[in-house]
């Protein structure tokens, strides 16, 4: 059984990346980044579910690494980059310090999601 706090953390990730979506479904050419931050909240709450009830781990199983790879990878190249179609800088790294302060708190709120994710790895792992 998830414990309440597990609840908690998936309520507020999930608000957070709606919201995310929302803004992404805004601009012209968001829907491809939508749908990838969208992607990653399933991933995310997969692995925070299945560190908790392990029948669902063992299921994630070692195909934990190429979703935990997948989420990083995409959350990295969503932190760094410039996605405002139509700017000048499209797809050139962002340097800004609120973007900065932005990538720290994403960090910070998705951090947990990873660490499930490496739970669940790593259960996987060892039980082989």
């Amino acid at each position: 059984m998830v414990p309440w706090y597990g609840y908690l953390y998936m309520a507020v990730l999930g608000l957070l990346v709606f919201a995310g979506i929302i803004e992404e479904l805004k601009k012209p050419g968001g829907k491809l980044y939508a749908l990838g931050t969208f992607i990653s909240l399933i991933i995310l709450l997969a692995f925070v579910v299945g560190s908790f009830i392990t029948e669902i781990g063992a299921t994630i199983g070692l195909f934990g690494i190429p979703l935990l790879l997948i989420a990083v990878v995409y959350d990295l190249y969503l932190s760094n980059l410039n996605l405002i179609v139509g700017s000048k800088h499209f797809g050139e790294p962002l340097e800004e310090v609120k973007t900065r302060m932005d990538l720290m708190t994403a960090s910070i709120i998705v951090a947990p999601g990873y660490l499930a994710g490496i739970t669940v790895i790593y259960r996987a792992v060892t039980s082989s």
